[in-house]
């Protein structure tokens, strides 16, 4: 089978698989006061230090380790969207982990607004300049689209923000962007910042959210106090060391031919949600009258793993965010397409010829 689904997950690398059973070796509590305990803690704050170098974060910043994206971005809008007389602003492109809880916080009564997206899945930036008024407490607009690739530019967004209100806090989820572009926490100025290890060949259970001052934040998890006070649980040590491993070593790779290979292959009407300004690691596009599922399976059938979509959707109806860019007879015939790094620009060429194959052949049975 040939994978190219790498948007919902990688396969782990050798380097981050071989970090995480070595350090299951070392299976003492960090929290723990003996010397043998005191190990794994430096090893916890070694992995945090390196964690906040590669990202180039500004000093006397943090970071915490969570269980998933999904934990950090929650605990985000928990955090942040608290006053009932404030605002807060929430792309409509957001990952399902920040927009189901920015959702959940507008139905108990929350002043949450969500800002329109451009016809490639990005963010409106006009829209959302002119939703600003002295109330809006908080932002949160994805680096690079889960579902289409689209790229935020995150650092003028902030900017203008911070320019307009400097007490508006900012976030972004990153999970999409890290390993694939280069990310300076720095430059991009924002509050809090999310990423995962399983999206860069790194083990699952395992994420982070960069904390640019955490007396601005405050807890979802009590407990024993862990991770500051902020994130209490005992620490994924052997995930978090498979974590800073894949993050060490994942390679930036230019995916603009491979995304050109399969596409010079596919004749049938199609709608190409992913434009010029999207990473072109994803693809997003769409077939009339058909069902993305059906071409999917057609695919896998062939040796080819592709998605409909964020696989935290799969089981939802329809889709949100495409729902809002592409006319209703192409959204049922929706894929979507992510390359990796064990992809070549044949595996590429023959997914596209195999994909317009299908979609012919769908075509003539239904008589469509």
């Amino acid at each position: 089978m040939l994978y190219f689904d790498n948007a919902s997950t990688t396969k782990i690398s050798e380097a981050a698989l071989n970090s995480y059973v070595e350090a299951s070796e070392l299976f003492y509590n960090p929290s723990a006061l003996y010397a043998e305990a005191g190990k794994t803690k430096q090893l916890l704050e070694n992995a945090r230090s390196q964690i906040l170098k590669r990202l180039k974060a500004p000093a006397k910043s943090n970071f915490i380790f969570t269980g998933s994206a999904t934990e950090a971005n929650n605990a985000v809008i928990n955090a942040c969207v608290a006053r009932k007389d404030k605002t807060y602003l929430i792309s409509a492109g957001e990952h399902s982990s920040v927009y189901a809880a920015a959702k959940q916080k507008k139905d108990e009564g929350y002043n949450v607004k969500f800002v329109p997206l451009l016809k490639n899945g990005g963010v409106d930036k006009q829209k959302l300049f002119q939703m600003l008024d002295d109330s809006v407490a908080f932002v949160s607009i994805i680096h690079v689209s889960n579902e289409t690739g689209a790229i935020n530019d995150i650092a003028d967004i902030c900017a203008q923000i911070k320019q307009f209100n400097p007490n508006i806090l900012f976030h972004s989820d990153g999970v999409q962007a890290v390993g694939k572009m280069d990310v300076n926490l720095s430059k991009l100025g924002v509050d809090f910042y999310t990423i995962s290890a399983h999206k860069i060949y790194g083990p699952k259970g395992v994420a982070g959210l960069y904390i640019k001052n955490t007396n601005r934040f405050k807890p979802l998890l009590f407990g024993g106090g862990q991770e500051f006070n902020l994130r209490s649980g005992t620490e994924n040590l052997p995930g978090i060391c498979g974590f800073v491993t894949a993050l060490k070593n994942v390679e930036i790779h230019d995916f603009s031919k491979h995304k050109q290979a399969l596409l010079n292959e596919i004749n049938e009407p199609h709608i190409l949600v992913s434009d010029a300004n999207c990473e072109d690691n994803i693809i997003s596009i769409c077939f009339e009258g058909m069902r993305g599922e059906t071409i999917l399976h057609m695919l896998e059938e062939q040796g080819f793993l592709i998605g409909t979509g964020s696989a935290c959707n799969s089981h939802a109806a329809g889709n949100r965010v495409l729902e809002q860019i592409v006319p209703k007879n192409y959204l049922s015939g929706a894929v979507r397409i992510s390359f990796g790094a064990e992809i070549s620009l044949d595996d590429c060429t023959n997914l596209g010829k195999t994909l317009d194959g299908a979609v012919k052949t769908y075509k003539l049975k239904t008589k469509r």
